[in-house]
């Protein structure tokens, strides 16, 4: 933003409020907000973990990722190693690298700091990272003994017995968990493990939220939408003991719940409409996968079926489009069309189905033990080429609309068939050499693949030659290709056919319907390390943490000619042995509706991730879940029916709960949340009262009135709005979305010309409604009612009577008057944040 376009944006009405009112609605948020916000970018580390833990989690996670490159073992670069503890404190050419205890005098923090020698070179580290170096240093510079050596592939010392995630889901809640007693006899059994947390560390429950707040959260947390006035107004009205429970369950059955949460798979899978890399190519067909996800969740699938089809749908019913598409996850990656390097882009693409299918479904770092065993858990390198071997005959598979319209009679069928015979002479030496371009620009070796019989190839040989002709039909369809070899008059004709066929419902490229997969044919190549091509191969095999046994591989009935081995590891992470894939998805489930899971590290239950805060209560949610036949709507609704969900953000004891838990891990409290990217821009819409509830069906370009679910996501070109408002990309995969509060984020609400055009129609909407109850712009409370009404629609609560009288003035501008008040609004914490 220019210097000059800032002095004009400060100088509308609109933005002296806003900024003039720092502190607006402070009836409705509480000032302490700031100090909470700002208390939950730091980590208590001192009190919560221990130096190991820290060290682990924190240090070397840093000293692998920005250090290693340059000191380690492989390359110790100045003479420093920074893997090995006696090499840091001993250091390299320029000196002692790091005094324990003393971070300002050690050469490191002065190099991290660009104070004489710059480390890293390419990029400082951040501010967050540099305080991890600075604070482990002051405290010692502890390295385990264990752990003397980080860079060799030797076993990580780690007993697989010792990793938690991979113990038995305990059925039965602990004898005497609860010590006071004093629970209500309704209480769950969710505030049953929660209270107990707490009354072990001092600390109680907040009382229950007012009911216009609670009604906020839960519209926001089940559909991503706020609460209509009439929602409020029943709810309000029904003193029933079980209005609330009502509530929750016509929610979950609403439309809108499945694209809410939805939305939190799209991101784990990393799902965009576009290949990504420079190309960006979008994918007019990849809304399809989207939509099955959102139905499943509003079908309420079982998880077991869930996790089923999109590993293997094309394995359980190969003639169903609906499992075709589920199978989908698997195309979910990044592709790059015109990339050469046919072998690499292959290997970099089966790599990343096996990192996230770990990640997503089993919160298993596999990624960290494909070069190496892992460091810190027990997963030895052979786990990762076992669990890759699942999909080393994977092949893409694309399903095409039919080229001929279904609306063709038989007369115009005839003469389709006579006029394809036509073009395929016109074109059918053009086709051949613009397809051989294409396959002869590929290295030698990639295009013996290419040429050699389809019957012929394994299935390495087949997935190659895909890539290969996937380009060569993209030669193919240029016309420009075709044209520039058949010259004038062959072209006119050409172009006289095409045109024709179009008429008569032809098309002669038929469209890409559904992005699915199958195994390739020929002889399956065995997976080995790379590089090799003897040796040691792996099989399909279940990680050594969860029992290392053999999956039980065979040919699926439904499709003989597939391996089967993706259905067998669907079949293994659903069966009752696998005592992790519960527990992820009830943690995901419980961090969709706190913020926070009971295992902080949604994507890693191994050393480097954050432990449970509540096993206990982790182990009785993954329990009820595969009891209840993998209901996930089920298990909502207990976490939503629970007093710990239905809590107030403000408590009576809020100053010992901030000494004893600021981060408030235990709950003691409901923590406030930001409006995300979705809910935000679904919002804006609601209260323009414009929402297209259409469901599915192709995303729309631009800034249609579709929910923000179905826009078009492109991972190079996102949309401003939501990328500002902290939307992932989708080149990887999010379990955790970051929330941040920028200046870029207040410039874009107070100046952006969609906020401003938002702000008119929110106007126009509240005067209708004021118009529609009788009271107009000749009535007495005219400004105060409209003040008033545009509050409760934002948020839901009644404004104080300091507050409309700071606003109200502003509406005697006339229509200028209302949308700066509207404007200012949308500014305000008490929309922006939910408590």
């Amino acid at each position: 933003m220019t210097r000059g376009s800032l002095d004009r944006c400060l100088r509308t009405p609109a933005a002296r409020l806003a900024i003039g009112l720092s502190v607006f609605f402070c009836g409705l948020i509480s000032a302490t907000r700031a100090a909470e916000s700002a208390d939950a970018t730091l980590v208590s580390v001192e009190t919560s973990r221990s130096n190991a833990k820290y060290f682990e989690s924190e240090v070397r996670p840093l000293l692998i990722r920005r250090c290693y490159e340059c000191h380690s073992e492989s390359e110790s670069e100045g003479g420093l190693r920074l893997d090995v503890a006696t090499t840091i404190t001993q250091g390299g050419d320029s000196g002692v690298a790091v005094i324990p205890g003393d971070a300002d005098a050690s050469l490191l923090m002065a190099a991290i700091r660009y104070d004489g020698l710059e480390m890293p070179p390419d990029e400082p580290l951040t501010e967050s990272e540099t305080e991890i170096l600075r604070r482990w240093i002051d405290r010692g510079a502890y390295w385990p003994e264990s752990f003397g050596h980080a860079g060799d592939d030797s076993d990580s010392d780690s007993d697989a017995q010792d990793y938690w995630a991979a113990e038995p889901v305990r059925t039965v809640p602990p004898i005497g968990m609860v010590p006071t007693g004093d629970f209500p006899a309704a209480a769950g059994m969710i505030d049953r493990y929660i209270d107990d947390a707490l009354a072990t560390a001092g600390l109680s429950r907040a009382p229950r939220s007012d009911p216009r707040t609670l009604l906020r959260r839960l519209f926001y947390d089940v559909t991503g939408m706020p609460p209509g006035q009439s929602d409020i107004d029943d709810f309000l009205a029904d003193d029933s003991p079980d209005a609330y429970a009502r509530t929750v369950d016509r929610l979950l059955a609403d439309p809108r719940h499945g694209e809410r949460i939805g939305r939190f798979w799209l991101d784990l899978v990393r799902f965009s409409e576009s290949d990504g890399y420079r190309q960006d190519a979008f994918r007019a067909s990849a809304h399809r996968y989207r939509d099955w996800v959102v139905n499943a969740w509003n079908t309420a699938m079982p998880y077991d079926e869930f996790v089923t089809m999109q590993i293997a749908g094309d394995e359980v019913d190969p003639n169903s489009e609906e499992a075709l598409t589920a199978a989908g996850f698997l195309r979910q990656g990044i592709y790059e069309y015109n990339q050469r390097d046919a072998e690499g882009q292959w290997e970099v693409i089966v790599d990343e189905l096996t990192d996230v299918t770990a990640d997503v479904f089993l919160a298993t770092g596999l990624a960290c033990a494909k070069c190496h065993d892992h460091k810190f858990d027990p997963i030895p390198r052979s786990d990762y080429f076992h669990f890759r071997s699942v999909f080393e005959p994977l092949i893409f598979r694309d399903i095409t609309n039919p080229k001929i319209s279904d609306t063709a009679d038989a007369r115009n069928r005839t003469k389709i068939e006579s006029l394809v015979a036509e073009l395929a002479t016109i074109d059918s030496e053009a086709l051949e050499k613009a397809g051989r371009a294409a396959a002869e620009l590929f290295p030698d070796e990639v295009l013996a693949m290419y040429d050699k019989p389809a019957d012929q190839r394994n299935s390495y040989e087949s997935q190659i030659a895909h890539l290969v002709h996937l380009q060569v039909l993209d030669r193919q369809a240029r016309d420009s290709e075709i044209e520039k070899t058949i010259g004038k008059e062959a072209t006119a004709r050409r172009r006289e056919i095409i045109a024709e066929l179009k008429q008569l419902g032809y098309s002669p490229r038929p469209s890409r319907r559904v992005m699915t997969v199958a195994d390739a044919s020929g002889d399956i190549r065995p997976t080995r390390l790379p590089g090799r091509h003897s040796g040691r191969s792996f099989a399909p095999e279940v990680p050594e943490i969860y029992g290392g046994m053999p999956l039980d591989v065979a040919p699926p009935p439904s499709d003989p000619t597939s391996t089967g081995r993706r259905l067998a590891l669907a079949r293994w992470m659903t069966s009752p042995e696998n005592p992790v894939t519960a527990r992820v998805i009830a943690n995901r489930i419980w961090q969709h509706y706190f913020g926070r899971g009971i295992v902080a590290s949604p994507n890693d239950f191994g050393a480097l991730g954050t432990p449970p805060t509540h096993p206990e209560l982790l182990d009785y949610l993954a329990d009820r879940l595969q009891r209840t036949g993998w209901d996930l709507k089920r298990l909502q609704r207990e976490i939503l029916l629970s007093e710990t969900y239905r809590q107030s953000a403000h408590h009576p004891r809020r100053a010992d709960g901030q000494r004893i838990d600021a981060m408030n891990r235990l709950l003691w409290r409901r923590s406030v949340r930001r409006l995300d990217a979705e809910q935000y821009r679904d919002t804006l819409l609601a209260v323009m009262d414009q929402v297209n509830h259409q469901i599915g069906g192709p995303s729309p370009s631009g800034a249609p009135p579709r929910r923000t679910i179905y826009l078009q996501r492109k991972r190079n070109t996102g949309d401003e709005m939501l990328q500002l408002m902290d939307a992932p990309t989708g080149i990887v995969g999010t379990a955790r979305r970051d929330v941040t509060i920028t200046a870029t984020q207040s410039l874009m609400m107070i100046n952006n010309d969609r906020l401003i055009h938002v702000s008119e129609k929110f106007a126009d909407r509240v005067q209708a409604d004021l118009r529609r109850d009788g009271i107009h712009r000749d009535s007495g409370d005219w400004a105060e009612q409209f003040v008033r009404h545009a509050a409760l629609i934002l948020t839901c609560q009644p404004m104080s009577d300091d507050d409309v009288e700071l606003l109200s003035p502003l509406i005697q501008a006339g229509d200028d008057g209302c949308r700066d008040v509207c404007h200012v609004l949308l500014n305000a914490n008490a929309f922006l944040f939910v408590e």
